[in-house]
């Protein structure tokens, strides 16, 4: 039967993840065993705030329903979140590693930072025999970090050097652009270079490497540098860059092969990283390896970043430009199925069952929801480049099963969300591309606004058109306004022109309004407008527009298009008899009603229409009170 194995991370740090996962595919290669990547990203907000809403994509996870779990626990820096899926995992009963964090009750790999760090330490102070270093890393407080930097204040302290507060130095994140801006900095204020550098990783080694050759420093001749991580690139440098190797990929593919034999009793392994010396911390290297493939690499990444900003740029015209959720769905569904070189040969975007009505919600902001439901819908399916179907299934199947196929798979699992709103997630087989360069993150991230912008899009659109109805309706008689004559009716009467429709045109006016207002108040006065814009309301065309002219006369505009000579002006009046014959009020109500008729090729604007069948309705007006 095929195995499963469950994987949680936070794919931030590429290059450990990716080495691991490598490990990973390789233990798995030609045996029938699918793993499911869950990966998320947490980061902080504008406002400060940081933002772990993607972490809920563990919530999808059934755990009973694998063979296996693996946390990168180091990787998810909330304790709230690693106590709850811990707590999840021993509920299962099924077998767990963690890496490089213990968990209670759960077996734990762990990649030994320190030893690494610490023999190359004892190289430099003991082969080469420099005394005056320096230490730089980003803020963060994984233990791998953590790890470095105590095997370097070890190494210092036990060899009788002095270590130097003002030596150490913390930047906002271990990342290339942080790093490069700091070393800039540093050069730019003439400050004093130590003999070497020591930094957390071979990011920041590169930046530093960098700014040195733009600053004619010679390395290692004025300055040595160490990273850690072994990168690729370190080999490709001139000089060759002295790092640290993790094997990060060892502990991959001994998660699974561990996992695989039921070997998770409650026990610490720990894999030593290696120090590689290069030309950097002085010693003599076979000097670079492997630079026309990572030329090429460089030349591929650089092409991939062009392409995938292509396609964020295009997929959010697609939310800007539809105009309702049909057209974005179908809009959105035909571009995937075309273009998805970062998407996968094979992927779906599922999104909540819900997901319709709440791109149709109202609301300003969408109350926190960190629930994925029952059952997902597949807005865009696409297998061996093929769209399929856009299928319901349930959140426990995770995949479709047509996605679901013999031997070794890997499945990888975005969460879709913006704040703290899940919408959904987009899951890809054999595909982890979205790992480069932090590609997933900023896919999902910005599919998470582009929902919501849509969604904010519907929202004003309603607001206009509620405003719309407000502004130019007549709160008393359900009628439009005079405002709404003006926006609404005055381009109905120029379409019927264009359309080549005769426009026909009703006058109503109540008879003896001052008498009712006069002797029986305005209360009846209002009921007196009531009753009359009911009966014209009821009689008339629905599609046909009905305004309250003045306080007692109403105007009505249709079209030929659906009027054959009917006597409306009798209706109104018989329809009006009928309502007034069963309130029992102390005076008479009716009205005269005019009409009068404007062909297409009249030269005749809306308001002398209006007078025109004013005047003809006054003619009735005057005959009424004749008899009256």
């Amino acid at each position: 039967m095929k195995k499963k194995i469950a994987v949680l991370t936070c794919a931030w740090s590429t290059h450990f993840v990716k080495d691991f996962l490598r490990g990973m595919q390789n233990a798995i290669e030609g045996k029938d065993i699918d793993l499911y990547i869950f990966n998320a990203y947490n980061y902080t907000e504008f406002s400060g705030f940081l933002n772990f809403t993607g972490f809920s994509i563990f919530g999808i996870i059934h755990y009973e329903d694998f063979d296996g779990i693996i946390v990168m626990a180091d990787l998810i820096n909330s304790v709230r979140i690693l106590e709850k899926e811990r707590l999840r995992i021993i509920k299962s009963g099924k077998p767990a590693i963690t890496i490089n964090k213990k968990l209670q009750g759960l077996t734990c790999i762990r990649v030994d930072n320190y030893t690494g760090l610490y023999k190359m330490m004892e190289h430099l102070i003991i082969e080469h025999g420099y005394k005056d270093f320096a230490y730089i890393s980003g803020r963060e407080l994984s233990t791998d970090i953590a790890e470095r930097y105590k095997a370097y204040r070890t190494a210092l302290y036990e060899n009788n050097i002095k270590i130097d507060a003002d030596q150490v130095f913390r930047i906002e994140s271990n990342d290339y652009h942080c790093a490069y801006h700091f070393f800039e900095e540093f050069i730019k204020e003439g400050r004093k270079l130590p003999e070497v550098f020591v930094c957390a990783n071979d990011l920041i080694a590169l930046a530093l490497l960098k700014v040195c050759k733009e600053n004619n420093i010679a390395v290692p001749d004025k300055l040595k540098i160490v990273g850690y991580d072994d990168m690729v690139y370190s080999n490709c440098t001139t000089p060759t860059l002295a790092t640290i190797r993790s094997n990060t990929e060892y502990v991959g593919g001994e998660c699974v092969k561990r996992i695989i034999a039921g070997d998770t009793d409650e026990l610490n392994l720990v894999v030593k990283s290696t120090p590689i010396f290069r030309d950097t911390c002085g010693c003599k290297s076979d000097g670079p390896k492997g630079q026309t493939s990572l030329l090429l690499n460089i030349l591929d990444d650089d092409n991939k970043k062009e392409e995938f900003n292509t396609q964020m740029e295009i997929l959010g015209e697609l939310f800007t430009e539809a105009a309702d959720v049909f057209t974005l769905l179908t809009n959105l569904e035909s571009h995937l199925a075309l273009h998805h070189s970062f998407e996968g040969r094979d992927f779906c975007l599922f999104m909540k069952s819900d997901w319709n009505s709440v791109l149709i919600n109202s609301s300003e902001n969408l109350p926190q929801n960190l629930s994925y439901g029952q059952q997902v819908q597949a807005i865009c399916s696409v297998q061996n480049n093929k769209k399929y179907l856009r299928e319901m299934i349930e959140i426990r199947d995770l995949v479709p099963a047509k996605m679901k196929t013999e031997g070794s798979n890997i499945f990888l699992f975005l969460p879709i969300f913006h704040h703290s709103y899940v919408h959904g997630y987009y899951v890809a087989k054999n595909n982890l591309s979205m790992i480069d360069n932090h590609y997933g993150y900023i896919w999902a991230r910005s599919m998470g606004t582009n929902i919501e912008r849509f969604r904010k899009k519907n929202m004003y659109k309603q607001m206009s058109q509620q405003y719309l109805r407000l502004s130019t309706r007549d709160a008393l008689s359900g009628m439009l306004n005079r405002a709404g004559l003006e926006k609404i009716t005055k381009p109905f009467f120029a379409s019927n022109k264009k359309n080549g429709l005769t426009t026909v045109l009703f006058f109503v006016d109540i008879n003896k309004m001052k008498h009712i207002n006069d002797n029986y108040g305005h209360l009846h006065g209002d009921l007196a407008v009531k009753t009359v814009a009911a009966a014209v309301l009821e009689v008339v065309p629905k599609n046909w527009h009905c305004i309250r002219y003045g306080g007692d006369e109403f105007l009505v505009v249709g079209n030929s298009h659906n009027y054959n000579g009917e006597d409306y002006c009798t209706k109104i009046k018989e329809r009006l008899n009928a309502k007034v014959a069963i309130m029992h009020l102390p005076y008479d109500l009716s009205a005269s009603v005019g009409n009068y008729l404007v062909p297409a090729n009249s030269d005749l604007t809306l308001e002398q229409a209006v007078e025109n069948v004013d005047d003809i309705m006054y003619e009735q007006k005057q005959a009424y009170h004749k008899t009256h």
